[in-house]
């Protein structure tokens, strides 16, 4: 039994690894964030547009001319022996062929950087237009055929002139299911990633709440008398959390090895029954003990053979899934039938159990009729299903150590406590406006004096404003503090948004803010005056009817300017002027 320094303890380090795990994922992903958001102000072009209608296939595989070219891509080739289909997957009168070809016309529209986004493919493609190659995943020998190499998602970037062209689909699979699968869409390519990363966050912050009852499940282990269960829920949740992840779209932006991944996902996958059947026996005695320990061995013995096969050359992975899913099914229903045999006679925890067990067994099926093409391609929610077994193990699981809980709770308010203290501390010593999260004025001093005088040393452009918000006391009167600060905050955000990268922004104090505008001459701030004046007459606060707007006044730095705080006075006089000429428009001081 562990000591409550001992607990305090393994918390400690615990939130330590979840902190140093968060860092990690932020810094991958950095260079993801920041091309989104020097996109963010980029020209829209065309729409995406889903490439669902409108295909032919030609089973077989098309012979090569003597510049290494497909017959089939040839525009004046034989056209025999293609058919129409709507979507390019799984065509009729397969037969055992394991190659197929694909192809449809591509629109017409205007488009800066196009690519098509393919979900999967089963299992290896090259793709063509007018018979040259743009695009190849995976290996071809000469016999047209290749290995699995996972299952990643696609994007086929596209020649500027493809509008109205054909594009070919050279296919190859052993699987059950050949051709493309799930989603093919025309997209811009920031737009695809973004789409990718959408499509992510459920899984990705389901992931990461696993992993946090994984940990907590962990630390409950080594200090209560029923450790086994919560061992299992630590195993449970934690690989939840690794094929939540390792099945999302982004992990392949964080590392690109589809196969690797897919090994992950799926030993993670196959490990599932194992522990749900070991968790199944121990919520009560059951009648029909022999036959859940039956389950969980013979999914023991297929996830060795399978993975163990898989890495070793001797299978591919593509094929073990079938039949595992069918095996899944079976031993979901006969443990779903093996509870409902004694559900009247169970206590009123191992019901919610089996209840919470139920719900995540029909994400389960669901999703394998999805995956299996016996229901129609949508994205399931697997994660939630998952989320709520998980959630509805840990709750049970705790019932009884209320006292526990009670030490628990009092320990991270106090950690909360501590790490918020720092926070603040941090936050005042680097200069942040608490409110705006902002600079404040020392530190805005600070770093635009270092700017002032490098651009008037090399004659560089420089410009301030100074804005303050329009009759900001009738919000306070009228509405209350709050809403006085919401209102400050939403200025704030908007500066934000309206700011370069490069540019300084601030809070002076009450409702002034200053931005220092590098590299930028008069007009050039007049015009970004403007286009903030504009942004922040358009910001709405929840249930205020009263219009927020900002008298903005800005300076130039000429040679006769000393120093900024010469910039700040000019342009916090022109601000003045803005104020007597009406409110609500920029002055040039």
């Amino acid at each position: 039994m562990l000591t409550f320094n001992g607990i305090k303890r393994v918390l400690l380090i615990s939130l330590k690894f979840i902190y140093n795990f968060q860092q990690t994922l932020l810094l991958s992903i950095l260079p993801v964030l920041v091309l989104i958001l020097s996109s963010s102000n980029a020209q829209a072009y065309g729409e995406a547009k889903s490439l669902d209608k409108g295909w032919q296939y030609h089973w077989g595989d098309s012979s090569f001319n003597s510049d290494g070219v497909p017959e089939w891509t040839i525009k004046n080739s034989d056209q025999t022996g293609w058919k129409n289909i709507d979507f390019p997957s799984n065509p009729p009168n397969r037969y055992g062929q394991k190659n197929v070809w694909y192809r449809t016309t591509l629109p017409n529209n205007i488009w800066r950087d196009p690519v098509i986004y393919i979900f999967s493919v089963d299992l290896i493609t090259e793709v063509y237009i007018e018979g040259r190659k743009i695009y190849q995943y995976g290996s071809f020998d000469k016999y047209g055929q290749g290995r699995f190499e996972g299952w990643p998602w696609h994007m086929i970037s596209l020649p500027n002139d493809f509008a109205g062209k054909e594009i070919y689909f050279r296919v190859f699979s052993s699987a059950s299911d050949i051709g493309l699968w799930g989603e093919v869409k025309l997209m811009e390519r920031i737009d695809q990633i973004l789409y990718i990363l959408n499509n992510s966050l459920k899984d990705i912050v389901v992931s990461g709440l696993s992993l946090l009852i994984s940990l907590l499940a962990l630390i409950f282990a080594f200090f209560n008398t029923n450790r086994q269960t919560y061992f299992l829920i630590f195993f449970f949740t934690l690989s939840s959390s690794v094929m939540l992840f390792a099945q999302s779209q982004a992990k392949q932006l964080l590392f690109n090895a589809p196969l690797v991944w897919d090994h992950i996902a799926a030993t993670t996958y196959f490990v599932l029954p194992i522990i749900m059947a070991l968790l199944f026996k121990s919520w009560y005695q059951w009648r029909f003990t022999k036959l859940i320990q039956a389950i969980w061995k013979f999914h023991v013995v297929f996830l060795v053979l399978a993975i163990g096969g898989s890495i070793a050359g001797f299978v591919e992975l593509s094929t073990m899934y079938l039949m595992f899913d069918l095996l899944l099914m079976v031993s979901l229903i006969v443990l779903f039938m093996i509870a409902l045999i004694e559900y009247k006679v169970v206590e009123k925890d191992v019901k919610i159990m089996i209840f919470s067990f139920a719900v995540f067994s029909l994400f389960l099926l669901i999703d394998m009729g999805v995956a299996h093409n016996i229901l129609p391609w949508t994205r399931i929610p697997i994660a939630l299903g998952l989320l709520l077994f998980s959630f509805t193990l840990v709750v049970v699981s705790l019932h009884h150590f209320s006292v526990v809980q009670i030490e628990l709770k009092e320990l991270n308010v106090s950690l909360e406590k501590k790490v918020e203290d720092r926070t603040q501390e941090l936050k005042r010593l680097a200069g942040i406006d608490s409110l705006t999260e902002l600079m404040n004025r020392r530190a805005f001093y600070t770093e635009s004096n270092h700017i002032f005088n490098s651009s008037k040393r090399h004659k560089h452009d420089m410009s301030v404003l100074v804005l303050d918000i329009d009759y900001f006391k009738v919000f306070n009167d009228s509405f209350g503090h709050a809403i006085g600060d919401e209102v400050i905050v939403a200025l704030a955000n908007c500066i934000k948004n309206v700011c370069r990268e490069i540019d300084l922004a601030a809070r002076f104090g009450g409702e002034e803010f200053v931005v220092l505008l590098e590299d930028t001459d008069k007009k050039g701030a007049m015009i970004f005056a403007e286009r903030l004046r504009q942004a922040i007459s358009e910001i709405e606060i929840q249930n205020v009817d009263k219009k927020v707007t900002a008298s903005i006044g800005v300076s130039y730095l000429n040679q006769g300017t000393e120093n900024i705080n010469e910039l700040i006075v000019r342009a916090d006089k022109a601000m003045y002027i803005a104020k007597n000429n009406g409110r609500n428009n920029c002055q040039f001081g």
